[in-house]
């Protein structure tokens, strides 16, 4: 017989009749018995959808031999853009009986997990066909219940054309004694840290040699020591793998006390700064409790998170003028993950708060407005 626990019933139900078999016969005289065997127990589960949440970081290639999961997604490795892939489920328990109920099919949108549809899963089993628009990340998440607790299944990347575009800067800061700290920053296109190795190349004239390897961490950040002079050139550099296209940082040089020009713009919104110039800032106005200077890193602007304490940017157009760095922080998480701006205001202590991305963190750099009489020697 087959037995199912029903969802909230806490009672086994009955969910077959017998099977017989004949066996044997015997002088015309037929003679059956029950097959016996074992039961297949399962456990029916109410549907529990899973809310959009911002993803965790996101392996640069697969595990080799990963670990067996109760929750387990398959489909192909690629598709063509547009067409229509098998997403193929199995769901047990962790005790291995097999689920019956709803798990949520999601994909990367942006630098969230976003629900593309609903699989039904029957005694373990699933599977829901989907069009894939273009190269993406999925998973399947169940957000638990008083039968089983939220489970997730590992993150698959079905490739459809062209591999995923990531996203990939580097700064660097001088020791002042021959030394050199390259951080490099890697993300998918819409923010989500990378986890994976890079190689740290050095500029030789027109050519760029390796120099070291690194391999970023769950936010998405690695760091690198060079032995070289405040006036080489470094960049980080991904040769492309099964997930990702190949990608490199733009150079990155360690600052010296020369002072470098930031052009700032107003804006008023999100699509104001995804569309400002590379290398150019904008003041983003919806802000009220402080004058902040923001822009993308991979826009050319990675290296506000490295200018050095102590020496001097100017800015052109808004808040005209040359400012002293009195101070930075590097803060845990991106866009809502960190609050209201009044956060990060320097109240007193600061003029303009240069703010943009590194990795999966947020970088904030307090600037001081320098008076004519202050203004460093050239």
């Amino acid at each position: 017989m087959k037995y199912r626990v029903t969802a909230g019933a806490g009672v086994v139900a009955l969910a077959g009749a017998a099977v017989f078999a004949i066996v044997g016969a015997t002088d015309g005289d037929d003679t059956s018995t029950e097959s016996g065997g074992s039961t297949d127990a399962g456990v029916q589960v109410a549907a529990s959808p899973v809310e959009e949440q911002v993803a965790g970081p996101i392996d640069a290639e697969p595990d080799a031999d990963p670990a067996a999961g109760p929750l387990t997604l398959s489909a192909p490795a690629e598709a063509r853009p547009g067409s229509s892939v098998t997403f193929g489920v199995r769901w047990t328990t962790p005790d291995g009986d097999p689920v019956s109920g709803e798990v949520d099919l999601q994909r990367i949108e942006g630098n969230a997990w976003t629900t593309v549809t609903t699989v039904p899963v029957e005694s373990g089993t699933g599977g829901v066909d989907v069009e894939v628009p273009s190269s993406g990340i999925y998973r399947l998440a169940y957000g638990g219940g008083p039968e089983l607790e939220a489970v997730t299944s590992t993150e698959l990347v079905v490739t459809a054309g062209e591999p995923m575009v990531s996203r990939l800067t580097a700064t660097a800061e001088s020791d002042g004694e021959g030394s050199v700290g390259v951080t490099a920053a890697w993300t998918t296109d819409g923010g989500v840290p990378i986890v994976g190795g890079l190689e740290l190349q050095q500029a030789d004239g027109e050519e760029w040699v390796p120099l070291a390897t690194a391999v970023t961490g769950p936010e998405g950040t690695a760091v690198a020591e060079a032995a070289a002079e405040e006036t080489t050139r470094f960049r980080f550099s991904y040769a492309g793998g099964s997930r990702f296209g190949a990608v490199v940082s733009e150079d990155a040089l360690a600052l010296g006390e020369d002072v470098r020009t930031i052009p700032v713009e107003l804006c008023d919104d999100d699509v104001d700064i995804d569309n400002l110039a590379n290398g150019v800032g904008c003041h983003y106005t919806p802000v009220t409790s402080g004058n902040f200077v923001v822009a993308h890193d991979y826009l050319g602007n990675s290296w506000w998170n490295s200018i050095p304490v102590s020496s001097y940017v100017e800015l052109e157009g808004e808040f005209a003028g040359l400012y002293e760095v009195v101070d930075r922080v590097i803060a845990q998480g991106r866009g809502s993950a960190l609050g209201s701006a009044s956060n990060w205001t320097c109240g007193d202590s600061c003029d303009v708060v240069l703010q943009t991305c590194q990795g999966s963190n947020t970088g904030f750099t307090w600037l001081r407005r320098v008076a004519e009489d202050e203004a460093p020697a050239t």
